[in-house]
């Protein structure tokens, strides 16, 4: 059965709207930023996937059958600690906010906005062009709502600075004794006794940092707010691209200053180390279901300038084989790189060790398949993380750590990671309980 699609025409400031309906159902994802799907010969404003029709719940290893035999839009998150399962690894830590480990699934509803047009599909076993046009007309009709949050707003942390110096210490005496090059170690920051209301949050933050990989997402009253600039992989066809983002500085108060911090991102020899290692990484793990001779490093230290930050990002591009599923590729690939260390496995072990807290959804995934088998991920980073149900909010945050490392300049690149987070918690009205 293939999905029916009905096209309306433009409606000012619908993607918002869009996810404040979504933040109303029980599930449902809304993805945002001029990233996504750029592949794929087309452009959305936003693209959301609403209910869900079906869900996969069988083995992860078997998910790419139930992708291939469906040719639908398929939703897919991944949290970071599905590499106990991929790689035979543990986590002893707790977490703060329970996303499942996986989920996939195809939603009731597609919604598309694009630039001149908004499309809304569904199948006709289970909906009507005629529940179509009332949908449209309930997202029309939502109204922002300007009470962004009940609770306690005070910045708490895992690590106080002089712990988290002391991991990075830690990890720098791995470094040394030859067991690693490199791990991204991470912190988290946290708010409890929080009423959250995501939909309002996640656009607020949207308009200030539009970065290209950002993310609505509720499930059973998880939430993600995600305004990621990482994409993980692409698969266009048979062609993969993987985007690994290595370096950080901060936007600066002046043009001048802002010129000077874009330049010294350029020109850093740590950060283009730290970037070469994780490229290096990509490349093997892009070699195991690549044609030979077809990885390709297409770009390498290019600085991208955002609303609040300079990143530092390469590209890595290869062809699949043909007889490899492309989700099979990816769970290969997963976790990525940047969020991991090198070696790998060895680094994946390091940070169990060192760190404090399970990372969760953070530094997993989130992503697109499409009816057409191509495939959009993004890398959970720049997120808060919202459990409706024990009212707590979570923020985690990192880099990676080299043996050029100096562990105060990691700190302060971590809160330069954290900042526009942490200004936007600060922003909202927040009332005590």
């Amino acid at each position: 059965m293939k999905r029916q699609f009905k096209r309306y025409p433009c409606i000012e400031g619908f993607a918002e709207k869009l996810v404040e309906w979504i933040d109303q159902q029980p599930n449902g994802i809304c993805l945002r930023g001029e990233g996504w799907c750029q592949h794929f010969n087309e452009s959305y404003e936003a693209i959301a996937g609403v209910g869900v029709r079906e869900s996969y719940t069988s083995s992860l290893l078997n998910a790419a059958t139930f992708i291939e035999s469906n040719q639908d839009y398929v939703f897919v998150h991944l949290n970071y600690d599905v590499k106990n399962e991929l790689h035979g690894l543990d986590s002893r830590h707790s977490e703060r906010v329970s996303f499942p480990q996986w989920r996939i699934f195809i939603p009731n509803w597609i919604i598309k906005v694009q630039e001149n047009h908004i499309e809304i599909g569904w199948m006709d076993d289970t909906h009507s062009s005629a529940e179509a046009d009332l949908l449209i007309q309930q997202i029309s009709n939502q109204k922002e709502n300007h009470q962004h949050a009940v609770g306690q707003k005070r910045t708490q942390s895992t690590w106080s600075k002089e712990a988290y110096l002391t991991a990075l210490k830690k990890t720098l005496a791995h470094i040394q004794a030859g067991d690693i090059y490199q791990a991204n170690i991470c912190q988290e920051f946290y708010w409890e006794d929080v009423a959250l209301h995501s939909a309002q949050v996640f656009n607020q933050g949207f308009r200030t940092n539009p970065n290209p990989f950002s993310a609505f997402y509720k499930l059973d009253g998880m939430h993600c707010l995600c305004w990621s600039p990482e994409r993980f992989l692409t698969f266009n066809g048979r062609k993969i691209i993987s985007q690994p983002m290595k370096g950080t500085s901060p936007r600066g108060n002046t043009e001048a200053e802002d010129r000077m911090n874009f330049q010294s991102l350029q020109r850093s020899e740590k950060d283009r180390r730290e970037n070469v290692m994780i490229v290096d990484m990509v490349r093997n793990d892009l070699s195991h279901f690549a044609e030979k001779n077809s990885v390709e490093v297409s770009e390498l230290y290019k600085v991208v300038t955002y609303p609040k930050v300079h990143q530092m990002h390469s590209t890595v591009t290869a062809d699949l084989k043909r007889d490899v599923p492309f989700f099979d590729a990816l769970l290969k690939a997963f976790p990525m790189g940047s969020m991991t260390g090198a070696p790998k496995r060895r680094a994946m072990e390091i940070i169990e060790q060192i760190e404090a807290t399970k990372r969760g959804l953070f530094s997993g995934t989130i992503g697109l398949i499409t009816p057409d088998g191509n495939a959009d991920f993004n890398v959970v980073i720049r997120s808060l993380l919202y459990n409706e149900s024990t009212k707590s909010l979570s923020c985690m945050v990192g880099g990676g750590i080299t043996a050029q490392s100096n562990i105060e300049d990691e700190f302060e690149e971590s809160l330069v990671k954290f900042e526009p987070i942490r200004q936007l918690i600060e922003s909202l009205e927040v009332q005590s309980t």
